[in-house]
């Protein structure tokens, strides 16, 4: 093929999976055509060798992923929102609220491999963007919510970037996290929170009190 190998270790479904109901006010993979259509072709691509595991992006209806996760068989693997806002921004394609803990929770719960994504949140978790943004971009006011975790991270000297990814690779139930670098300096910064190993909690409870009120 086209990719030049001949199986392909992990194969995802990057569509937002939706209730059969919404399709007038959502795009993405109704729910229906998902159990009917998509499981059973990945299922098949499974069997043939042509893959060794299927995953689903988890970033649709929450009440459609949690049902996709519960049901047998589940996918192998879940993309699901980690950062410390529960924010997709921009990436965010439907009106009902965000539940990424619990999706990640029940993923783990199912011995799926959970890999979070978002971790900076499109820039809004960094020390500044990259970019310029409309003042109403839901990236920019992500950035703006956070701006006590920018003060708390210069406060232990670190940057905002790096206490974000340690901050996501904590989170309960998350296996791994993607990376969305541009730079080789970005990737080194990466490494090395990661080789700092997860927070503390108590430094874990100032954040979340500083930007979630919890």
């Amino acid at each position: 093929g086209r990719l030049g190998v001949d199986r392909v270790d992990l194969f995802f479904l990057h569509n937002q999976i939706i209730p059969d109901d919404a399709t007038d006010r959502y795009q993405g993979t109704p729910r229906g055509l998902f159990v009917d259509a998509v499981r059973p072709a990945m299922e098949r691509l499974v069997s043939s060798g042509r893959i060794g595991a299927w995953g689903i992006t988890g970033i649709g209806v929450p009440s459609s992923i949690l049902e996709t996760v519960q049901e047998a068989p589940p996918p192998m693997a879940i993309q699901v929102i980690a950062n410390l806002l529960d924010s997709a921004g921009a990436l965010t394609r439907h009106d009902d609220p965000p539940r990424p803990r619990e999706i990640a929770a029940a993923a783990f719960g199912r011995g799926l491999g959970v890999m979070g994504i978002r971790a900076v949140q499109a820039g809004a978790l960094t020390d500044s963007f990259d970019r310029e943004l409309a003042a109403d971009h839901p990236d920019m006011a992500d950035y703006k919510r956070a701006e006590p975790f920018r003060n708390l991270a210069r406060e232990i000297g670190e940057s905002t970037a790096s206490l974000a990814h340690r901050y996501s690779l904590t989170m309960e139930g998350i296996s791994t996290v993607v990376l969305g670098v541009k730079n080789r300096a970005e990737l080194r910064e990466c490494i090395e929170a990661a080789e700092r190993g997860p927070l503390a909690p108590e430094l874990v409870r100032r954040i979340d009190s500083a930007v979630r009120g919890v």
